[in-house]
């Protein structure tokens, strides 16, 4: 009878909204899906389609990269649907874990009626954007595990193409960022473990630059980097002297000195030896500040603290080593000295914090400013990509290049969530725009500085506390002597052993640092083959001492 009275419009209303509602299709395997006229899942042979929806999502070769037997630590997800492909990826990595950005809130029903997971097997689900790109940083790019896996399926893109875009955009350039992050470790681990050995001794004799934290009155800091833009406008930095703090990466010190600026701190974390950038000619020893500083990691090349003319400090780059060696302080940083010079100038409270010669991309095919020791002309062009550029328009930079644009972007996010957050200021010439920095000239920013008194970094230096070489030996021997009982009981029991060290390591920064490749393989042969490797790690640091 409601049939027969309904009006036109009604009925229209009614057609419509079957049309829109989501509509489950009955199938041999399960259950498929059509969602506004869009098939999300096939009915007919949903788990197959599953599979080569996740087989195209793999890179190269059929897995993802890093980590055990090349399993992803987190798959990212673009739509719920009913879970055919979530529970495809589960299949072929059952450790995985699912994180999943679903545009439509009200797919969720369908989704917790139909699903075809396995108890135990729900993914976490995001509905706001900005929340799922914070977890992929944490997680994706920065956590354990190896390379992550990205998946848009196929009918959620065709019923959501610019969201989609977006995600898609945001995942290549989330996992490039993870690319370069693992490639770096790869390459660096070692070398700056051994480092570290060879210089723990320097904690006991020089200041450590992260307890400055709260001391410095707040003033202006300049963070420069050896960009080629620098050339452009880095003279103006000499018009800075007290109402600021000029921090450059060591890269940037020479161009800097051929342009007549004279930084107040100059950073370095280079795993091998990139002294020849602090080894000054007579000429840039006239232009050098009487005061100038040299920070650089503990886990950096020794060649670093033996460069002349420069007053040496050290800061820790990662918590275990700062545990033992320091206060427990130690300085995030996207893997390069810019942004560790960044880190350091957020740390130690300055604002503004403004960029100079962060260009993070090419200038025709030059990456830095003339003066760069070793400045090349990029050939390799093969992994260019387009940006959003300083003042408008596009630029090119490589996927290198990239990660620190997606750094500089991400710790924006992340400031601007505290209270009372500095300014941030992107006064480079040219280059990548960075999301979350103000673009504005060096000239402005310089009129706009108030005065300030004279800063007197190594006085504030020479009175803060260090650790006792007395004191690094009991810590490092008595590191030293539970290794020895792992062994032991690594021969006897390899499961009595595996908790014992998830023990340890829950006391100990530094264990659970260096023991970290022996937890994460669980075979005996590599647990004995990193005992022993963390063993000669602390008998040369003792030597150091």
């Amino acid at each position: 009878m409601r049939d027969m009275l309904e009006t036109p419009f009604e009925a229209k209303l009614r057609l419509d909204r079957a049309v829109i509602a989501p509509q489950i299709v009955p199938g041999p395997e399960g259950p498929g899906l059509v969602f506004r006229g869009a098939v999300i899942h096939d009915s007919q042979a949903p788990s197959a389609e599953a599979r080569r929806w996740v087989a195209a999502a793999l890179p190269r070769g059929g897995r993802p990269g890093a980590g055990p037997e090349g399993r992803p630590a987190v798959a990212l997800v673009f739509g719920l649907g009913l879970g055919w492909h979530l529970r495809a990826l589960k299949e072929l990595f059952p450790e995985t874990a699912l994180r999943v950005f679903e545009p439509d809130r009200s797919l969720t029903d369908v989704y917790e009626k139909y699903n075809v997971l396995a108890q135990g097997q729900e993914p976490e689900i995001f509905f706001n954007f900005d929340e799922f790109e914070a977890m992929v940083g944490r997680e994706a790019v920065h956590g354990e595990g190896g390379r992550p896996i990205a998946l848009t399926t196929p009918g959620y893109k065709r019923l959501w193409p610019h969201e989609a875009e977006r995600f898609e955009r945001r995942m290549a350039m989330e996992i490039s960022r993870r690319e370069v992050i693992d490639k770096t470790r790869a390459l660096t681990c070692s070398s700056f473990m051994n480092n570290l050995a060879l210089n723990a001794g320097l904690a006991a004799r020089l200041p450590d630059v992260m307890l400055l934290r709260g001391r410095l009155p707040r003033r202006a800091a300049f963070v420069v980097g050896a960009g080629p833009s620098l050339a452009r406008n880095g003279r103006l930095l000499a018009q800075v002297g007290d109402r600021g703090v000029i921090i450059c990466a060591s890269a940037a010190l020479k161009p800097l000195l051929a342009l007549g600026v004279s930084p107040h701190v100059i950073v370095t974390l280079e795993s091998s030896d990139t002294s020849a950038y602090l080894r000054l000619t007579d000429a840039e020893k006239a232009v050098l500040g009487p005061d100038a500083l040299l920070a650089a990691a503990s886990s950096s090349h020794p060649a670093h603290f033996e460069v002349p003319d420069l007053r040496r400090s050290l800061f820790h780059l990662n918590g275990g080593e700062a545990q033992l060696l320091g206060q427990g302080l130690f300085l995030p940083q996207g893997g390069n000295a810019g942004t560790a010079a960044f880190s350091l100038a957020y740390f130690w409270g300055l604002s503004p914090l403004v960029l100079v010669g962060q260009d993070q991309a090419y200038e025709g095919t030059l990456l830095h400013a003339p003066g760069v020791m070793d400045n090349v002309v990029e050939l390799d062009r093969g992994t260019v990509v387009t940006v959003p550029a300083v003042g408008g328009g596009e630029t090119e930079t490589n996927t290198s290049l990239l990660a620190s644009v997606n750094w500089y972007v991400e710790a924006a996010k992340a400031i601007w969530r505290k209270p009372m957050p500095p300014a941030l200021i992107n006064a480079t010439a040219s280059g990548a725009a960075l999301q979350g920095f103000a673009e504005k000239s060096l000239e402005d920013v310089l009129l706009g500085l108030p005065a300030a008194p004279k800063l007197d970094l190594g006085e504030m230096l020479s009175g803060l506390p260090k650790p006792s070489v007395q004191e690094l030996r009991g810590d490092i021997k008595q590191m030293s002597g539970l290794l020895s009982q792992l062994k032991r009981l690594l021969h006897s029991d390899v499961r009595r052993c595996l908790a014992e060290m998830v023990n340890v390591s829950q006391a100990s920064a530094f264990l659970a640092q260096i023991l970290a490749p022996a937890l994460a393989s669980g075979r005996k042969d590599l647990i004995l083959k990193n005992l022993i490797w963390a063993d000669g790690l602390l008998l040369r640091m003792l030597s150091s001492l």
